[in-house]
């Protein structure tokens, strides 16, 4: 007889993304049946954000820094291997203040093709739960997209870079500059 723990932690990790991932696109469906579009969209987007608000909370607890754009990043990659994993980056650019990161595959937009889901039903969401990630990693920074795959892009393409007008003042406590800086 077959005990969950002769299943490869690789095989269990596939199949909780997957389902996870399936679940949410379950939500947006349904969503899609009983709401108009216009409403739809708008409460998958508020889902989605508050999801990508955690990843500091798991940053914090892991003890992972994200003082500058860097560290963010470094953080954000790590965390998102984890809870979205498939996703292929690169780094392009890279910074204290700013780094633009490129992403050949994308685990979410290959999961709405294979779903029958358009794809551009699936960048709203994507970029909030971006978002909120970066911004809840250090709230003095922010993530904005130059390139979506989902939306017929041959790649995504995002930038983590210093919100305008953030004072080392107005930061948390918690949060830090590099010395120097």
């Amino acid at each position: 007889m077959l005990n969950v723990d002769d299943i490869p932690a690789e095989v269990k990790w596939e199949i909780a993304t997957r389902s996870s991932m399936g679940l949410a696109m379950g939500y947006s469906a349904a969503m899609r049946k009983f709401l108009n579009e216009k409403v739809a969209e708008e409460l998958d987007e508020a889902v989605w954000t508050e999801g990508g608000k955690g990843i500091g909370d798991i940053a914090s607890s892991l003890g992972i820094p994200t003082g500058n754009a860097q560290e963010i990043e470094n953080a954000w990659n790590v965390i998102g291997e984890i809870v979205m994993p498939g996703v292929e980056a690169k780094v392009v650019e890279s910074n204290p203040e700013r780094v633009v990161d490129r992403v050949d595959k994308c685990s979410t937009c290959s999961q709405a093709k294979e779903a029958g889901f358009p794809t551009e039903s699936v960048c709203r969401p994507c970029r909030a739960f971006n978002e909120a990630a970066i911004e809840s990693l250090n709230p003095n920074y922010t993530m904005n997209f130059n390139k979506r795959m989902c939306l017929g892009d041959d790649y995504c393409e995002s930038v983590i870079e210093k919100k305008h007008g953030i004072t080392l003042e107005a930061a948390p406590a918690g949060y830090h500059e590099e010395e120097g800086d």
